[in-house]
């Protein structure tokens, strides 16, 4: 039986999705590491007068970018398996991609009139994601 091109379309949609989710990891990584050196250089230093506030916030802005950086690596590995599902035939990957794709389209419908260009190109990625799912449920190659 041959796969669907919607199952290749998931596929690939899932392997873009890995790539900016590892490269927004790294960001975030890079961010936190950034105001940690800023912090304490700045203490070393002792050019800059560090209060305890600000130190505090520094911390949580450090803290927060950890956080979100472990996350985003933890989604790029799930979009890893959901790839590699989408083109053995998986039928649980079709129905996380639809989860998702719903959940997206959702979030974009949700911002609208804040970012209109952006916000539309959002609702067409979702709903293709939306679409390729339904159709690869349909598919016998996912059973």
């Amino acid at each position: 039986m041959k796969r669907p091109w919607e199952g290749t379309a998931l596929g690939v949609v899932d392997i873009i999705a890995t790539v900016f989710a590892f490269l927004g990891a790294l960001g975030f990584l890079f961010l936190q590491s950034v105001i940690t050196g800023f912090l304490s250089s700045a203490q070393s230093t002792g050019d800059i007068a560090v209060t305890g506030a600000a130190t505090g916030i520094f911390n949580v802005f450090a803290s927060l970018g950890i956080v979100i950086g472990v996350i985003l690596i933890g989604l790029g590995v799930l979009s890893i398996f959901l790839a590699r599902g989408s083109f053995k035939g998986q039928k649980w990957t079709v129905i996380v991609n639809l989860i998702f794709g719903i959940l997206g389209l959702l979030s974009a419908l949700s911002s609208v009139g804040s970012m209109a260009n952006q916000m539309f190109v959002n609702i067409a990625i979702d709903a293709f994601i939306i679409y390729c799912s339904v159709m690869c449920l349909k598919s016998a190659y996912y059973k």
